[in-house]
Order: structure tokens, then sequence, then C-alpha cells
């Protein structure tokens, strides 16, 4: 009897240690659930409290962008008021109600219109390519003994804006003188069309034959290895404008590239001259040390002091604790009216 007693405490100790290790098992099976539900609730806690911090960056983008425009209307040459510019130089933070932006313009007409190197038919224009010419030697002079900047870059370029397949060659230039059409561009290892119209943005001219991202954005200088920085043609390149260039502006290398004549001394004066008081004529060039009458009848209907449309390029940078947006914009300004309007509008995400 004593025996059957034993074994069945034996039995109930047994099912007892079966039942707890049972329930230690159930709760470490629950307790690795309760572990992961708590990471993936955090995991969604912070990538929502990420999403409303973007949306309140992209908000303090916006408000940047607001003020530049208010700005726009408000001046007829914002370049011209002096207590704009510390805000719009892209350096200074502008406090909001939670973090802050940072904006920066940059006016368009004081550079050289790439679409505008055609005429509507298609046909380059000489003078407009020859000036492209001064400009690529101007950059290349910068790279002393290295030349990147081919000159068939210029018929590459009217090749991409003319309407038709055939290859564009410049008798007047010696070497590489032929542009490329879809032949040439549907043969590359990641091909695509020729686009045979005009562009769009700038940085579609990193896509046409001859052109390099250093070229496009500049070299970064070493200065230990005694190597300097160069900035890239894209400073001096726009889409935007009917062509002509607006001398209160123009870049020292925009102005030298209007004419062969041009020194760098006499566009150094130009620039020097803007400095005091900015051009509110163009005749008001000939008083500028080093100007002749051969200069100014060559390059008077090239330039500009104030187009009646007007582009600028706004990029404006919200941001709050960690995150950043930037919201960059093309807006145009017709100078009569003041009206303005953006053109183009790009969100970039950091």
């Amino acid at each position: 009897m004593a025996l059957i007693h034993k074994k069945e405490n034996l039995k109930r100790k047994k099912e007892t240690g079966f039942i707890l290790i049972s329930v230690l098992l159930m709760i470490s099976v629950l307790a690795v659930f309760i572990v992961e539900f708590n990471y993936d609730s955090r995991i969604k806690l912070r990538l929502a409290d990420n999403l409303n911090l973007a949306a309140e960056a992209l908000n303090n983008a916006d408000a940047g962008i607001a003020v530049t425009m208010a700005a726009l209307r408000q001046n007829k040459d914002i370049f011209d008021d002096e207590t704009a510019q510390p805000f719009l130089s892209g350096r200074i933070q502008i406090p909001l109600d939670e973090g802050f932006c940072k904006v920066s313009i940059v006016q368009e007409s004081g550079k050289i219109n790439i679409n505008a190197i055609c005429a509507p038919d298609g046909k380059p224009i000489r003078r407009r390519v020859d000036q492209m010419l001064r400009l690529i030697d101007l950059i290349n002079d910068e790279y002393e003994n290295n030349i990147p900047i081919s000159y068939s870059l210029v018929p590459s370029i009217i090749d991409w804006l003319d309407f038709d397949n055939n290859v564009t060659t410049l008798p007047f230039i010696k070497g590489q003188n032929a542009g490329a059409e879809n032949y040439y561009y549907e043969k590359l290892k990641e091909p695509y069309k020729c686009k045979n119209g005009p562009f769009d943005v700038l940085n579609e001219l990193l896509l046409v034959k001859g052109m390099t991202s250093e070229i496009f954005y500049g070299r970064k200088g070493k200065e230990k290895a005694g190597i300097k920085t160069i900035p890239g043609i894209s400073q001096y390149l726009t889409v935007y404008g009917d062509g002509k260039i607006n001398i209160n502006e123009a870049p020292i290398i925009v102005i030298e590239s209007l004419s062969e004549s041009i020194s760098p001394s006499v566009a150094r004066n130009i620039i020097e001259q803007r400095k005091f008081c900015r051009y509110s004529n163009i005749e008001q060039l000939k008083k500028v040390p080093g100007m002749t009458n051969g200069i100014y009848e060559e390059i008077h209907d090239l330039i500009t002091v104030d187009a009646n449309e007007s582009f600028y390029i706004v990029t404006s940078t919200g941001i709050i604790k960690d995150l950043e947006r930037t919201v960059w914009v093309v807006v145009r300004k017709n100078r009569s009216t003041s009206q303005l309007n953006i053109v183009m509008r790009n969100e970039i995400n950091i």
C-alpha cells in the first residue's frame, strides 16, 4: 500500500514538474513576443516621430521660400537691398517657431543661357557659339597644363538642342569639332536618346557628350598637394532667360567671354564700377576704364542691365533637431508687374 502511494506521489510530482516547465516555456515565449512587440512599437513610434519632424522641417523650408518670395515681390532689385542680403546668403539661420531655415538666392540673368545658342529654327547662332568657346578657353586656362573641356562640347550641345539627327560639325574649329546625335547615345552602356529640344534643367547637361561631373561641378582643391579649387562650368550657365547677359550680375569669367577684346583688367573694372553703383543703362559701360568703342559696339546687344523677366533659383533648407529638408525652386519675376511665378519646384531629402 505504501508502495502505491509512493508511486502516485512520484507521478503527481512528475506531472507538476511537467506543467511547471510548460508554464515557464509559455512565459518565455510570451516574453519574447512582448519584447518583440515592444521593440516594434518603439520603432514605429520613432518612425512616426521622424515623419512628423520631417513634415515640420519641410514646412520650415517652405517658410523660407515664402519669405524670399515676399522679398522679391517688394524689391525691384533684391540685390540692392543690403538688409536682405545677409538672410538670403545661405549663411544665416532664420529662427522659426520650431527649428529654423537657411535661404540662398541666385540671379540667373548673369549667366550664359545654353538654350540661346541656337535660334528657334535650331540653327546655331555664331556669336553665342563663340562666347561658349571662349568660356571653355577661360575655364581650361584655370587647369593650366591640363585641358579637360573639349571644343566638341559646343557642337554636342547644339545637337542636343536642334531638331534633326544630323551630327553638327563646326568647321571654324580645329581638332575635335563634331557633336553627337542618337547614334552615339544609343551605343552607350546605358543608352538613351538625344533630346533634340531645349534643356529643361541645367543638370540635363550632364547627359551631353563631353560633359563630366568635374567639368560640371568643378574640381575640389588639395592645398597640400598644390591643387587649387576650380569652379564648375555650371556656375556660369543657365537654361532661363532671353539669352542676354545682365552685367550687374555676371561673374568676371562670363564678362570676359563676351568678347575676345575684353581683358581680365577690363572685366574687373566693370565689376568694380557696379560695386559702387549698379548700372542703370548699358551706355554707362563706356565710362569704364579700358572700355573702347569697338568693344562696346561688339557687346552692347548681348548685354542688359534690367531684363523684363528675371529668373531666380531659391534654395531653402528647413531644419528641426537632426532632420533637414531642402526645397529648391525657380522663380520668374515680371519686372513691370512684379508678378512672381514658380516655374519649377524640387524637394531634396537629406
